[in-house]
């Protein structure tokens, strides 16, 4: 599948019910998907699975994911998404 089609599927994703969250996942996708590494693409999906709640704490620094792997990609898409805001 190719990064386009990705992005569509991905964008109906992050629709979310807080646009706090709603910010950080089109920011990242709209800004960064395409030109990140493809480990860090294949990781989108997983955070995509998350409940809503849990990726407003991750994202406003009140908590971080238990999962290391996801937590370094929080991290990540945070700094990448500050900094170009």
């Amino acid at each position: 599948m190719s990064l386009a089609d990705l992005k569509r599927r991905y964008r109906w994703q992050c629709r979310r019910g807080a646009s706090e969250v709603e910010v950080v996942l089109y920011g990242y996708l709209d800004d960064h998907f395409e030109q990140d590494s493809e480990a860090n693409r294949a990781l989108f999906p997983k955070l995509l699975e998350c409940a809503d709640v849990d990726m407003l704490e991750w994202f406003t620094a009140r908590s971080e994911p238990q999962d290391p792997e996801l937590r370094a990609y929080v991290r990540h898409i945070l700094g990448l998404v500050s900094a170009s805001s």
